[in-house]
């Protein structure tokens, strides 16, 4: 329940649209569809989360190797370099996917692929940490921790806002 004074509070363009009469009409709409509109809406909106979310793990690798002496510029290019080859690889799994169907593997088969490839991300980001920043195993592990939970962190709370932002456009 929103009190006025709540509403108050928050700013004019959001109040327009958290209004009961508004947010029930978003509700009416995205269950008449079963959440086609809002789905789609979202899947257009990821590739612009995720350019967003470059800059904040830029700045997090950053804060990671304060004593590299590399600009802010090279940790997001180093970021830029991992969502092209994850770009590239889903892009793969996914013409791989559509193949296997076509030719006739077995649907198992092709999970496991999917899967095993997937897998390939974080080694790649391990071995894209040590090559690039030069620390040893440990370090760099304890870093690509901190950096793997920072950009789950980050991933989220940009897909919950990319939600959000979808569900206030309808």
């Amino acid at each position: 329940d929103v009190e006025d004074a709540d509403v108050e509070e928050i700013p004019d363009w959001l109040a327009k649209r958290l209004t009961p009469e508004r947010l029930e009409q978003v509700c009416k709409q995205i269950h008449a569809d079963d959440g086609k509109s809002l789905l789609e809406k979202v899947i257009n909106n990821v590739p612009t989360a995720l350019i967003v979310l470059l800059p904040l793990m830029a700045l997090v690798l950053k804060a990671l190797y304060p004593l590299s002496r590399r600009y802010y510029v090279e940790h997001l290019l180093f970021f830029v370099h991992l969502h092209a080859f994850m770009f590239l690889l889903i892009t793969l799994q996914i013409l791989f996917v559509r193949l296997a169907g076509i030719v006739g593997l077995p649907e198992l088969a092709t999970t496991l692929t999917v899967v095993a490839t997937s897998f390939y991300v974080p080694v790649y980001l391990f071995v894209a940490m040590r090559h690039v920043y030069g620390q040893g195993r440990f370090v760099t592990f304890l870093k690509y921790i901190v950096l793997t939970l920072a950009y789950i962190v980050g991933f989220s709370t940009i897909i919950g806002i990319t939600f959000a932002l979808a569900a206030f456009s309808i």
